[in-house]
C-alpha cells in the first residue's frame, strides 16, 4: 500500500482568491467610468458565487492538511463571497431584506479582514498574504463608502475607482504569492 502526501492547498486558494480580485477590480474600475456595468456587475457577482463554493473546498482540504489558520482565512473568504454575492441579488428569492443597500457589511466585512491581516503578522505568515488581506480589507471598506446612500454620486465614483485599484494590487499579490507556494519557481516568498 502506497502512502500519500497531504496537499497544502494554499497555493490554488491564493490563486483563486487572485482571480476573484482582478474580476471586482474591473468592476469597480467600470462602475467609476459609467461604463455599462450590467455585464461587468452580473459577471462579478456569478464569479463570488463560483469563488464562494471553490473557496469553501479549498477551506474543507487546508483543514485536512492541518492549517488551522489557512481553513479559517479560506472559509472568511467563502463566506464574504457568498455575501458579496447575495449583495449583488444573486439570492432575490431567499432571502427577504434588501441586502444591496447593506452597505455597512461591507465595511464590516472590511474590519474581519483587518483582523485576519493582523492575525497573520502573529502567525507570521508570509508578509504579501498579509498584504493580500490588507488590500481586500480595503476593497470592502471602500466599497462600502461607495455604496452608503449619503455618498455623492462624483464620491461614490472615486470610491469604487480607488476600490478597483486597491483590487488589482490585491490581485498581483494574490497571484505572485499563489505562484511563488506552488513550489514550481523560484520565486522569493517575504
Amino acid at each position: 500500500m502506497s502512502e500519500t502526501t497531504r496537499i497544502d492547498p494554499t497555493a490554488m486558494g491564493l490563486l483563486f482568491i487572485g482571480f476573484i480580485l482582478f474580476v471586482v477590480g474591473i468592476f469597480g474600475i467600470d462602475m467609476s467610468n459609467k461604463i455599462d456595468t450590467m455585464y461587468i456587475g452580473g459577471g462579478v457577482f456569478a464569479v463570488a458565487l463560483f469563488g464562494a463554493f471553490a473557496l469553501t473546498f479549498v477551506a474543507v482540504y487546508a483543514y485536512k492538511a492541518g492549517s488551522s489558520f489557512g481553513a479559517t482565512v479560506f472559509g472568511w473568504v467563502a463566506v464574504s463571497m457568498f455575501l458579496l454575492a447575495a449583495l449583488g441579488r444573486i439570492f432575490d428569492n431567499t432571502f427577504s431584506i434588501d441586502l444591496s443597500e447593506a452597505w455597512f457589511l461591507w465595511i464590516i466585512v472590511g474590519i474581519f479582514y483587518l483582523i485576519f491581516t493582523a492575525w497573520s503578522l502573529l502567525a507570521k505568515a508570509p508578509k504579501l498574504l498579509a498584504g493580500v488581506l490588507f488590500f481586500v480589507a480595503l476593497v470592502f471598506m471602500i466599497f462600502g463608502l461607495a455604496l452608503y446612500s449619503g455618498t455623492t454620486a462624483d464620491n461614490s465614483e472615486t470610491y469604487f475607482l480607488i476600490g478597483g485599484i486597491c483590487s488589482l494590487i490585491g490581485f498581483i499579490l494574490s497571484t505572485y504569492l499563489g505562484f511563488a507556494l506552488t513550489g514550481a519557481t523560484k520565486m522569493p516568498v517575504a
